[in-house]
């Protein structure tokens, strides 16, 4: 019970702070204590405890001058994340899509958020698969190429955290060691790109090649992923060359030289 208690204490503090923060627009870009407090109709000891939090976070900022609140810079921050996405998926759009056509197999852009890949953009094929894939959707990072590629180019912090997380065995081939990661990491930086067969899902491959931008770090992911009877080992060197090479594009247009 007091877990529970806590639990709605919890929730109850962050949807506080979100309706804090929804408070300011092109017609409130200041307001002070006392008025955030009658809008969104709570204590003003809670509202001042929610905007200290959120000035501590830089989600908000204190005007010196007037003492009123407004945004901070870690939405400026988040607001760049959201945009670099966007531009990602506009500018990788045409050569996704030419990918596809050429190999006629499901290619995605993938990111990770919260140790474990997520997919930001998904162009299918006409081949009928049923892959567990979805824009939105995560999947783990450890039997997946789309994200050992983005993990085997980060820091060492990121790929420490992601091998102290259970590897659970989706089917045999899966990775369940950290040895096995790491091994995998260190060929994937040697030869460019990630491969994986069976390890997430039996009878499909995933080829994987970094996607880096203006800051040279890898940001993402170009992958395709098929059945392993079309993508046959006979083909694998022609998939590999066709993904880099896509791949390389997209990072061109994301700045990288």
């Amino acid at each position: 019970m007091p877990g529970t208690i806590k639990d709605k204490y919890i929730l109850s503090s962050v949807k506080n702070a979100m309706r804090i923060l929804r408070l300011f627009n092109a017609k409130q870009k200041e307001l002070g204590l006392t008025n955030i407090a009658e809008q969104i109709q709570i204590p003003k000891s809670t509202a001042h405890r929610m905007v200290s939090i959120l000035m501590k976070e830089n989600f908000l900022s204190q005007n010196p001058r007037t003492g009123k609140y407004r945004l901070g810079l870690s939405l400026l921050t988040l607001g760049g994340v959201i945009s670099t996405h966007h531009e990602m998926y506009k500018e990788a759009l045409p050569t996704v899509h030419s990918l596809v056509n050429r190999l006629n197999e499901t290619a995605h852009i993938c990111l990770l958020e919260n140790d474990e890949v997520a997919y930001l953009f998904r162009k299918e094929s006409e081949r009928q698969h049923r892959l567990i894939t979805q824009i939105g959707r995560k999947n783990p990072i450890h039997c997946t190429s789309e994200g050992l590629c983005i993990l085997a180019f980060q820091d060492q912090k990121t790929i420490e955290r992601v091998l102290a997380m259970p590897m659970y065995p989706y089917t045999p081939a899966s990775f369940t060691l950290p040895e096995q990661v790491l091994e995998e990491l260190e060929k994937i930086r040697q030869r460019g790109y990630a491969f994986s067969k069976d390890q997430f899902y039996e009878g499909f491959v995933g080829i994987a090649a970094p996607i880096r931008d203006y800051t040279q770090n890898v940001v993402s992911s170009l992958s395709i992923i098929g059945s392993t009877t079309t993508i046959t080992p006979d083909r694998f060197h022609f998939f590999i060359e066709e993904i880099m090479e896509a791949a390389a594009e997209i990072s061109e247009h994301l700045g990288y030289y």
